[in-house]
């Protein structure tokens, strides 16, 4: 498609091509290569045990497959970019700080010490620090800032549409974890209760 297709002439379709589209080839022919060692490893860790259950799990890692994905996309844009590309500090610099907290979260939860409260407070300031950046009132990078940099109207939509697929998975993570959250904290006083009685 790339070669034989008008895509080829639009702008950041190869760096597309070589940061995202082929790195999820690779991707997934590993997993169909070696897809069962990941899975076996799944069903015997810890990350899907009682702290962290298999579909919170994946939601986090479609959290981290977005939200690379956007950043690749500041990155083709050229716009809305902070250190470590250019000097200036500003909320794409803050927003990569998001990385080093998902480790230490899935790092804690091996470990037994962070559990569904962890990620609720995590994917709470990040759909927070998305929302208001992307969408609110005083949006810093509202959807035109996403589309109009791309020459390509197509390459501009899938821009979009790959932010909105973001904020709708962190939206779920959010909803999810705060579910569990909740229902975990009424199991914990129901047995305190009947426990103590």
């Amino acid at each position: 498609m790339f070669l034989y297709s008008p895509l080829r002439s639009a702008q950041g379709s190869d760096l597309v091509l070589q940061m995202i589209v082929f790195p999820l080839l690779t991707l997934s022919g590993l997993f169909i290569w070696k897809g069962h060692v990941i899975r076996t490893w799944l069903r015997n860790s810890q990350l899907t045990g009682e702290k962290l259950p298999r579909r919170l799990f994946f939601l986090v890692f479609f959290v981290f497959l977005f939200g690379l994905g956007h950043h690749i996309d500041h990155v083709i844009r050229g716009n809305h970019v902070g250190w470590p590309l250019i000097p200036a500090v500003n909320a794409f610099t803050f927003s990569l700080l998001a990385y080093p907290f998902v480790g230490l979260g899935l790092y804690l939860g091996w470990r037994n010490r962070a559990g569904v409260r962890y990620w609720t407070v995590l994917f709470f300031v990040l759909a927070t620090m998305v929302i208001t950046q992307h969408f609110g009132p005083t949006a810093n990078e509202p959807p035109a800032d996403v589309i109009g940099p791309y020459e390509s109207q197509l390459l501009g939509s899938v821009a979009f549409s790959w932010l909105l697929l973001f904020t709708v998975v962190i939206v779920a993570a959010l909803l999810y974890s705060g579910v569990l959250w909740l229902r975990r904290r009424d199991n914990e006083r129901t047995q305190a209760k009947t426990g103590g009685s």
